[in-house]
């Protein structure tokens, strides 16, 4: 009979894990990542936040990488809201530098870093992304050369060189209104570095976008809409170009502006693949943001390059003495465009009629402000009607918090003005008594995307007489995430907290950075190149080949909502997963301010 051998002490221990884990039993080695927190990190002096999951543990850990050296350990807290119950651990009290994760029961997260420049490769890739979108005769688009034929304009079928700026998304559409906050969030960057190579390598992106707003700038002061996006019917502009430009009276292209075909057409001299120049001027919001950049780029080149900070100058003031013939401005957006676009030109040129029209269209903007609280039991205020004659609540996704932030630049400028104290009035009541109080309300601290009147958008969410949510719409038919609203607001809580002199205001500017790079229900970051679980890519498939590959540094557009509000992820939907300029810039904005 032959001897049965035993097998070896590795395998039988093995064996009797397995037997006493029973079915679906774990391993100790073996950790569920789902406690949320920044998967980028924090600065040593920042406030910290973890958020899990409600029954999960009741304590949790702050453990050190390279030597597993528990730091810190506290109590996880229970936290309810508008999302669920969740545990919310707060470890503000590591400071030292590091590299860190943090376990609680049989859960764990994702590892983060402690350290005054945490936010410096971040900030770096996503000024990366920009060349990488870089559009023209250039050498660092992901698909360069390309588009050196744009455009033609649709007016009269003439060339006009608007070669130059990004391709605003995940496609290949150059909307102004968009790909302009580009500009301003590379220029607020370039004004918190210190770094001059940082420094360089934006001047160098912010002239080459330049390039193109420049010369989307008409006669009369205004700028045109957009090249390459839909110019008589969707998509008629997103496509990849031959890159020759059509010489005059050469084969003309035509354009059918109906979906089913029609005998209309119009006729552009030129190659039949040159994109179009959609001539109308651009919306006011847009208008008022080319005049930021071109103060602030006339700011920044006026030591290096005189003469063309006296070109950028001119076309701020151009544009601005344009959009004055038709003032007042009467709604939030507006005002809050116009008011920054003031202060900028007054930095610009300490002209005073800048700093009249700043202060003008400040009185105007308050008298939106709801100044009495909603509710007594939960006293909100602070928020602004979209205008005077209406009662409906300004809410937007991308045109961002401009009323804040210029409010914040007044006071900054003119803090001994005789109406600077309503200034700060205005500010502490959207600050905290909006923004932070509606943060409050769930787990993640998060603001809202916005309230609204007379009926509910979903959800059931309610404070006096209006209903709010956190995400847009999707019964709207058109909607995107929230990446660009929570981002925005984060960059007018840190300018209030300077004004104020109210720290705790950052706190809350740290959760929206936060939940963009993974501390929301999914621990999903939507920043590519940065953290783990991004959401499924979003592919152009149908209008244009090749697609926009992943690029690194690029912000998407967030996570969305459910038509219940509670958050959604997507399966590589546009609306969750494609770049968007202003998420890119007011996130890059955001970092450098909670880094500085």
């Amino acid at each position: 009979m032959a001897r049965i051998r035993k097998p070896p002490i590795s395998l039988f221990l093995v064996l009797v894990c397995v037997a006493s884990a029973g079915v679906g039993g774990t391993f100790s080695r073996d950790r569920r990542v789902d406690v949320s927190v920044n998967q980028i990190g924090f600065t040593p002096g920042g406030s910290k936040t973890c958020v899990l999951k409600d029954g999960a543990a009741d304590r949790f850990e702050v453990i050190r990488t390279n030597d597993r050296k528990v730091v810190f350990s506290g109590t996880l807290v229970k936290s309810g809201g508008d999302f669920g119950p969740y545990l919310l651990g707060d470890f503000g009290a590591v400071k030292e530098p590091g590299t860190y994760y943090i376990k609680a029961g049989e859960s764990r997260s994702y590892p983060f870093r402690i350290s005054t420049g945490a936010y410096a490769d971040a900030v770096g890739m996503i000024v990366g992304y920009f060349r990488l979108q870089r559009c023209g005769p250039s050498t660092t688009g992901y698909l360069a050369p390309c588009h050196c034929d744009d455009a033609v304009r649709l007016d009269n079928g003439k060339h006009q060189d608007t070669t130059g700026g990004w391709h605003d998304a995940s496609d290949l559409r150059k909307w102004v209104g968009a790909t302009i906050h580009g500009m301003i969030g590379l220029a607020r960057v370039y004004e918190l570095t210190a770094s001059e190579s940082m420094r360089a390598r934006i001047m160098e992106e912010l002239r080459w976008g330049n390039r193109y707003f420049l010369n989307m700038q008409e006669p009369a002061g205004y700028v045109m809409s957009h090249v390459g996006g839909d110019a008589l019917r969707h998509g008629d502009g997103n496509r990849w170009t031959d890159n020759v430009i059509g010489p005059e009276g050469g084969e003309p292209a035509t354009i059918d502006p109906t979906p089913g075909g029609s005998t209309s057409k119009i006729t552009i001299v030129g190659d039949k693949d040159d994109r179009v120049i959609k001539v109308n001027p651009l919306d006011r919001p847009g208008q008022y943001k080319f005049i930021i950049a071109q103060a602030m780029m006339a700011r920044l080149t006026g030591q290096s390059d005189s003469p063309y900070a006296e070109r950028c100058l001119q076309a701020a003031q151009r544009c601005y003495d344009w959009c004055a013939k038709d003032w007042p401005e009467r709604r939030v957006e507006n005002l809050g465009g116009a008011l920054t676009a003031a202060v900028e030109l007054y930095r610009s040129t300490e002209q005073l009629k800048y700093k009249d029209d700043a202060i003008a269209c400040a009185s105007r903007l308050m008298q939106l402000q709801v100044t009495e609280p909603l509710d007594a039991s939960a006293p909100v205020c602070g928020f602004y009607r979209r205008r005077a004659e209406a009662s409906e609540p300004y809410r937007d996704i991308w045109h961002g918090c401009w009323h804040l932030f210029a409010l914040c630049d007044l006071v900054e400028l003119f803090g001994d003005h005789d109406q600077a104290d309503a200034w700060r009035r205005a500010i502490r009541l959207y600050t905290r008594d909006y923004l932070t109080a509606m943060s409050s309300r769930n787990s993640f601290g998060i603001v809202p995307h916005g309230f609204f009147a007379n009926q509910d958008p979903g959800g059931n969410r309610k404070i006096g007489a209006y209903w709010y949510r956190y995400f847009m719409r999707p019964s709207d038919g058109w909607w995107v995430g929230v990446n660009a609203n929570l981002a925005s607001a984060g960059v007018g809580l840190i300018k209030a907290a300077k004004v104020l002199d109210e720290p705790s205001l950052r706190s809350t500017a740290q959760r929206q950075l936060d939940w963009i790079v993974g501390c929301n229900p999914f621990c999903a970051s939507t920043v590519e190149g940065v953290g783990h679980n991004h959401p499924p890519q979003f592919v152009n498939g149908s209008e244009f080949h090749p697609a926009t590959p992943r690029l690194p540094g690029a912000v998407m557009n967030g996570l969305g909502g459910t038509v219940d509000d509670q958050p959604f992820m997507g399966d590589g939907i546009y609306h969750v997963s494609e770049y968007w300029t202003p998420m890119v810039s007011y996130t890059m904005w955001l970092m450098a301010l909670l880094q500085s």
